[in-house]
C-alpha cells in the first residue's frame, strides 16, 4: 500500500513500496508497519521521508520517493521560519538529507566500536 506524507497546502510525498535496504523488512498490508518515520525533513525540494527499520534500526532514506510541492513560496518560507524558531538546520534537497542520515549511521557506528 503507498504512503502519502503531507503538509497541507505545501507539500507531499508519495512511497510507493516501502523496504529496508539492510535486512530486507517490508513494510506489510499497510506499507509502514515496522518502521518509523519521525525522522522525516522538510527541506526546499519538499518532505524527504527517513525511515528506521524497528527491525534492525537501520536508519535510510528510500530512493523510490515521489515528491510534489504544491506552493514553493510557502514551503520555503515555513522550512525558514521552522529553523530558525527550533534552531535546527535547513536542509536544501534531498542530498542534505541523504548526507545527514549518513553521519547519523556514521556516528553510532563510532559509538559501538
Amino acid at each position: 500500500m503507498p504512503l502519502k506524507f503531507r503538509l497541507k497546502g505545501l507539500a507531499e510525498t508519495l512511497i510507493e513500496t516501502l523496504r529496508c535496504p539492510q535486512c530486507g523488512h517490508e513494510g506489510g498490508d499497510d506499507g509502514d508497519k515496522g518502521f518509523q518515520t519521525d525522522l522525516s525533513r522538510v527541506t526546499y525540494d519538499g518532505i524527504i521521508v527517513v525511515c528506521k527499520c524497528l527491525i534492525c534500526n537501520n536508519v535510510f532514506v528510500p530512493d523510490n520517493q515521489k515528491h510534489g510541492i504544491i506552493n514553493s513560496r510557502r514551503l520555503r518560507s515555513a522550512v525558514d521560519k521552522d529553523s530558525k524558531n527550533t534552531g535546527q538546520p535547513v536542509y536544501v534537497n534531498s542530498e542534505a538529507v541523504r548526507l545527514e542520515v549518513e553521519r547519523m549511521r556514521a556516528s553510532k557506528d563510532d559509538k559501538l566500536q
